[in-house]
């Protein structure tokens, strides 16, 4: 299906070669991830190395610099088998990652060595944290828990189904590309932290008011909150949230899964307030959707009534703010800010 940008027609582009694909990863991955990541393309680099896998690449993301974290990227296209192909990859990803990390480090550290500008962010998150040296700082996102990141042209159900099977955290991330008949091109993409901005992004012409700076403070912000608002209608709110203590089926940027530690309800009109909050103890994927759902550790408890200063923007779909600004807040909207 086309889409219209500015007047201008944009038809979808369907790619054959996995290597055509990847140049437009590597060409938004500041974007899809942020100034504060490196992105680490390697995988012809890998061949011959004896690590056991070749995945894509891998990417360091140090958004918050006391928490720096290693994902490794599968770029899939649609046309590959969801299961003999993108399934065994990731889960042979999963089931090897522990035998040798240090040798997956050094090469890792071989690779920003060689590249200036990935060494500068190194450096400049390292130097902002409390590690005493770059080898400590990339220690401690080597040696976290497994994270995958599967980018792909078009996600489909089947591939979430798949995923789902395998107990890792594994997340998907799309990028769809359009192209003009005068040679331009567009995107719509997911981001590492599903922020809130124009998924549509012109290489040629970007909207004055989504600058680099706009994006990285709306970045900053979401990668501090560990709380999520979500709208509720009486019916759902009453048998999901307080009867069966979860909620469903939300979409959740994949760096903002182990930050979420909590979940409020602002019920929607006549209520329209948040009255409830609950404990997070899981989150898990729901169905094959792409969404996840949300399993508290006990009963909500409610709180009191924290209303819109104005009620013409009051949350239609999840919001993230921090849990310590809501319960002190007298609007939700002081919280937002």
């Amino acid at each position: 299906m086309p889409i219209t940008i500015n007047d201008k027609v944009f038809e979808k582009v369907t790619f054959t070669l996995e290597n055509d694909f990847e140049k437009v990863v590597i060409e938004l991955s500041d974007k899809i991830f942020g100034e504060n990541t490196i992105y680490i393309d390697v995988k012809k680099k890998l061949k011959g190395n004896n690590i056991g896998v070749i995945p894509d690449g891998y990417l360091i993301d140090m958004t918050i610099v006391e928490e720096p974290k290693l994902y490794i990227i599968e770029n899939e296209l649609v046309n590959h088998h969801p299961y003999k192909h993108i399934g065994i990859q990731m889960l042979t990803f999963v089931t090897s990652f522990d035998d040798d990390r240090l040798k997956l480090r050094n090469i890792i550290m071989n690779e920003i060595s060689k590249h200036p500008n990935h060494m500068k962010r190194l450096l400049h998150c390292c130097q902002q944290s409390s590690s005493r040296n770059i080898d400590s700082y990339l220690d401690q996102a080597v040696y976290s828990e497994f994270k995958g990141l599967v980018i792909i042209d078009d996600a489909k159900p089947e591939l979430n189904q798949v995923l789902k099977r395998i107990a890792a955290n594994i997340s998907v991330l799309e990028i769809k590309t359009y192209q003009s008949i005068e040679g331009d091109f567009a995107y719509e993409y997911d981001t590492l932290y599903g922020t809130d901005e124009d998924m549509v992004h012109t290489i040629k012409k970007r909207a004055k008011k989504d600058t680099l700076e706009s994006r990285n403070k709306r970045r900053l912000r979401r990668a501090a909150c560990d709380t999520v608002v979500v709208a509720a209608r009486e019916d759902g709110f009453k048998k999901e949230f307080l009867g069966n203590h979860c909620w469903f089926s939300i979409r959740i940027g994949a760096a903002m899964k182990d930050r979420i530690k909590y979940l409020a309800t602002y019920q929607v009109a006549p209520v329209s307030a948040v009255t409830y909050i609950a404990e997070v103890k899981e989150i898990k994927p729901y169905e094959d959707s792409g969404k996840y759902i949300l399993f508290f550790k006990g009963p909500p408890k409610k709180i009191k009534a924290k209303k819109m200063k104005d009620p013409n923007k009051s949350p239609q779909g999840p919001v993230y703010v921090k849990y310590v600004d809501l319960m002190k807040s007298k609007y939700l909207d002081e919280a937002m800010d």
